[in-house]
């Protein structure tokens, strides 16, 4: 056997664990506004920045729920940020209220956080098992026109 054809081996070999333990993750996000602008879903797998968000994209607002699958990940812990861009803009536009700068458009985390407080990663985050897993996310809009909510809101960061 030539060396050539056997240290292809060896790498192809070297190579397999990796690929057997990537797994797969869909996420399904309900609360979309039908034609309304993308949705974009985030995958974080240190912090909710989207530095720390390796993988993500856009898809189209064509129902009130989609589904986005992403293969080849790693088993471990995540989190999931997604928000509709209304506006088509790239990105998740804010309007600053006193002193923070809260969502003007639809938006939501794994396990639901960030509605009532900051979203912190350890709160959003979840375990990817090897043989990969579904997560929901719930887009909603802070009723940023509601003064009393938005009240409200604010109080609540306070705690």
């Amino acid at each position: 056997m030539p060396l050539r054809s056997m240290l292809a081996g060896v790498a192809l070999l070297a190579a397999l664990p990796a690929a057997a333990s990537a797994t797969s993750l869909t996420v399904r996000v309900s609360g979309v506004a039908p034609g309304a602008g993308p949705v974009f879903v985030g995958l974080c797998d240190r912090d909710l920045v989207q530095s720390q968000c390796p993988v993500g994209r856009f898809q189209r607002a064509n129902d009130g729920t989609l589904s986005f699958r992403f293969d080849g990940l790693q088993p471990g812990r995540w989190a999931v940020a997604a928000y509709q861009d209304v506006n088509g803009n790239g990105t998740l536009d804010t309007q600053p209220i006193l002193v923070w700068r809260l969502p003007s458009e639809p938006y939501g985390f794994s396990n639901d956080v960030g509605r009532y407080g900051p979203p912190t990663f350890s709160g959003a985050a979840f375990q990817l098992p090897p043989s990969g897993g579904t997560v929901a996310v719930r887009l909603a809009r802070l009723p940023l026109d509601d003064e009393d909510a938005v009240q409200r809101a604010i109080e609540r960061q306070r705690q």
